[in-house]
């Protein structure tokens, strides 16, 4: 973990800033400590939290090959788009981030005047928070700018009030408070969520998209958040056999769909809706 991104974070038992206590080792002002993993993350989890299914080895490795060869690119975009043009001080920070992808491309998209290139607007550093250790495991090496927390997402974040320029949440639960509190006062929520029609071509292994999404939606994030932006993005995708296989398990899908399950390749739609929120007060 870098020591930088250390401050950013909060102790999951006194909510109090982190800093570098040894090599090794991260902690705060009340004596908590916490050890640093061998591939660099933290797991800052509260001591009592309810029992929730995080992604496995399997759902990760497809994550990572399926988003790898580029299929949802636009949303990767529309994600660095909103970084590039924040204006507020702070980390970006994923919340249910899975391996890091999105994460990576916002960071590569705000990178450092130093670099070759055009210059983001300060070169901001990121955070991965995601239940699952073996995405955070990957996510830790995502980018050299971003640090790696395993932390429950439906609960307290353990992330330090207003220090987020940004907060992503891609395809993943969303929380309300937190989201308000970890936010800077002019800073900016995208949420990508999935619309009618999406993956459509794959219905019958993959779960369908509510009809009530959009309302869902507004009811999680109001009335802490005011709508600022929504866009559709919908394109087409021409998938092989590995590439139907791995998108169908890489989500929640995978705990429905028989491992060993043949697919065909196959053109599918892809339908989702970008938007951007602002705190409110």
């Amino acid at each position: 973990m870098r020591d930088d991104l250390l401050p950013v974070l909060a102790c999951p038992v006194c909510t109090e800033p982190l800093a570098r206590t040894g090599s090794g080792q991260a902690g705060c002002a009340d004596g908590h400590r916490y050890d640093e993993a061998k591939q660099g993350h933290l797991t800052l989890l509260p001591a009592k939290r309810r029992t929730l299914t995080a992604d496995t080895p399997e759902m990760v490795d497809a994550r990572l090959r399926f988003l790898g060869r580029g299929h949802y690119a636009p949303v990767e975009r529309a994600l660095a788009a909103v970084t590039v043009s924040a204006t507020a001080p702070g980390i970006v920070l994923d919340v249910g981030s899975g391996p890091g992808t999105y994460l990576a491309h916002t960071l590569d998209a705000a990178r450092p005047a130093e670099e070759d290139g055009p210059a983001g607007p300060d070169g901001r550093l990121g955070v991965a928070l995601d239940l699952s250790a073996v995405a955070i495991r990957r996510a830790a090496r995502v980018h050299a700018r971003a640090g790696a927390v395993v932390g429950d997402v439906t609960e307290r974040l353990p992330v330090v009030d207003d220090a987020a320029a940004v907060v992503l949440d891609v395809f993943a639960p969303r929380n309300q408070r937190e989201y308000a509190r970890v936010l800077h006062p002019a800073g900016v929520l995208a949420v990508v969520t999935p619309r009618a029609g999406h993956l459509a071509e794959l219905a019958e292994a993959t779960i369908s998209v509510d009809p009530e999404k959009e309302r869902r939606l507004h009811g999680s994030l109001t009335p802490a958040f005011a709508l600022r932006s929504s866009e559709d993005l919908t394109w087409t995708m021409d998938l092989s056999a590995e590439d139907a296989h791995d998108v169908v398990h890489m989500g929640p899908s995978h705990h429905h769909v028989a491992a060993d399950t043949v697919f065909a390749p196959t053109t599918v739609t892809a339908a989702v809706t970008v938007s951007t929120w602002v705190p409110v007060g």
